[in-house]
C-alpha cells in the first residue's frame, strides 16, 4: 500500500503538469521535454526560446535575403541537447508582444506554483523575441527568474523600455555582436535595483544581426555554461 501510494503521487504530479502545460504542449510548431519524476522534474531546468520576428513574420522556414535560413528547429534541438525542458513555439504573424509575455508570463507563474525554483527558469529572447523576455521579466518581478537577451539593444529600443528598466526583475544575461546595430545593453539592465545578477558577452563573429539565425557555438556556450552556473 505504502509503495501504491507513492508511485500515485508520482503520477498526481506528472498529471498536474501534463495539464499546466497542456496549451504549450499543444501549440503549433512547439517542442518540449517529457517529464521524467517528481524529483527529477523539480530540479529540471525549463528553458523558453523566443525566437526573433521574421520566423513569426514568415514562418518556420523563414529565410532573411542578408542572413539566410532561420534555423529555428536546430537552435531548439541544440538547447535541448543540454538536457533541458524545452518551451518554444512559432508565434502567429501579428502577434502583440506584451501579449505574449503576458502568456509567457502566467506559464511561469504556475510552474512557480508547482515549486518549481525560479533560478530553474530561464526565458531567452533573440532580438523580436528579446523584446518579449524584457517585458515578461517586467510583468513577473522575480529577480530569481533567469533572462538571456540576444540582440536587442539600439536607439528605439532603449527608449522604448526607459520608462520602466528600474523595474526589470530578474538575473540577466546579455549576448550581442560587435557588427550588429543592435549592441550593449548596460544602459537598459546594469542598474541593480530588482536585479539578482547581469553580465553582458561582446562576440566578433563578423555575422551581423544573423548571429541569432543559428545554435552557433559562439554563443551556445557561454548561455550554457551561464544558465548552470550557481
Amino acid at each position: 500500500m505504502r509503495r501504491f501510494r507513492h508511485y500515485a503521487g508520482k503520477l498526481n504530479l506528472l498529471l498536474r503538469l501534463i495539464v499546466l502545460l497542456f496549451p504549450i504542449l499543444n501549440a503549433p510548431g512547439q517542442t518540449t521535454d517529457t517529464f521524467a519524476s517528481e524529483s527529477t522534474s523539480r530540479q529540471k531546468k525549463f528553458l523558453f526560446y523566443l525566437h526573433g520576428g521574421i520566423v513569426q513574420d514568415q514562418g518556420i522556414n523563414a529565410v532573411s535575403p542578408q542572413f539566410g535560413p532561420y534555423r529555428y528547429g536546430g537552435i531548439v534541438d541544440t538547447l535541448r541537447s543540454f538536457g533541458y525542458h524545452v518551451i518554444s513555439e512559432v508565434r502567429p504573424k501579428g502577434t502583440v508582444e506584451i501579449e505574449y509575455a503576458e502568456k509567457v508570463a502566467r506559464q511561469i507563474d504556475s510552474l512557480l506554483m508547482e515549486e518549481i525554483l525560479p533560478e530553474n527558469i530561464i526565458v531567452i529572447g533573440a532580438s523580436q523575441g528579446a523584446y518579449i523576455a524584457v517585458e515578461v521579466s517586467w510583468k513577473l518581478k522575480n529577480t530569481q527568474v533567469k533572462y538571456a537577451i540576444m540582440g536587442l539593444c539600439w536607439e528605439y529600443s532603449l527608449d522604448y523600455f526607459s520608462k520602466y528598466k528600474s523595474q526589470l526583475c530578474g538575473n540577466f544575461l546579455s549576448i550581442y555582436e560587435s557588427s550588429d546595430g543592435k549592441g550593449s545593453c548596460d544602459e537598459l539592465l546594469k542598474n541593480k535595483l530588482c536585479k539578482s545578477g547581469y553580465k553582458e558577452i561582446k562576440l566578433a563573429m563578423g555575422n551581423g544581426h544573423g548571429f541569432i539565425f543559428r545554435p552557433f557555438p559562439e554563443w551556445v556556450q557561454p548561455l550554457v555554461e551561464w544558465i548552470d552556473a550557481d
